[in-house]
């Protein structure tokens, strides 16, 4: 499925409830292994993206197995774990302005993999917001996997590279 999200500060909302409008506070990245651009925490997650404000190209995939990532198409590949208590995630936009309801999840409750992929977010973080133009896309993959360490599979972006040491 594919839409576009209308993001502030960069950021996009997982949540598993849908009864919030985002996290309370910015998650950790993972001290040994940090992927910067996605954190997860207790059922929720965070989505940063290069435009500060404005509106994205977003696509979810949800699948039984892995999909295998899109190394051609993006510039950007992250993984990392996610633990969802309803087997079912919403997409949420900054301050609740918008949710979109994603597919359910192929296995119900229990952990799954995000392999979040990103093209064109240093073009859209130099950007000056005041296009109605799609500048940075986003593809989002989830499948059942058991829990295992973060990773980044393509790195391009000076922006991942930022994000990926940020504390």
């Amino acid at each position: 499925m594919s839409f576009d999200v209308h993001v502030s500060y960069g950021q996009i909302y997982l949540d598993d409830l849908a009864d919030d409008m985002g996290l309370e506070t910015f998650p950790d990245d993972h001290p040994e292994h940090p992927v910067g651009i996605i954190r997860v925490k207790d059922g929720k997650g965070l989505l940063v993206t290069g435009l500060h404000t404005g509106t994205v190209g977003f696509s979810v995939t949800v699948s039984d197995r892995d999909p295998e990532p899109d190394v051609n198409e993006y510039e950007d590949i992250v993984e990392i774990s996610f633990h969802t208590q309803t087997g079912r995630i919403f997409l949420i936009e900054w301050g609740g302005e918008g949710f979109h309801n994603l597919p359910d999840l192929s296995s119900g409750p229990g952990w799954y993999r995000l392999r979040y992929h990103a093209v064109h977010m240093d073009r859209a973080t130099e950007s000056d917001c005041s296009t109605d133009a799609i500048i940075d896309r986003y593809l989002l993959q989830i499948w059942p996997q058991n829990e295992s360490i973060p990773q980044v599979v393509k790195s391009t972006s000076r922006t991942l590279t930022y994000w990926r040491n940020a504390k």
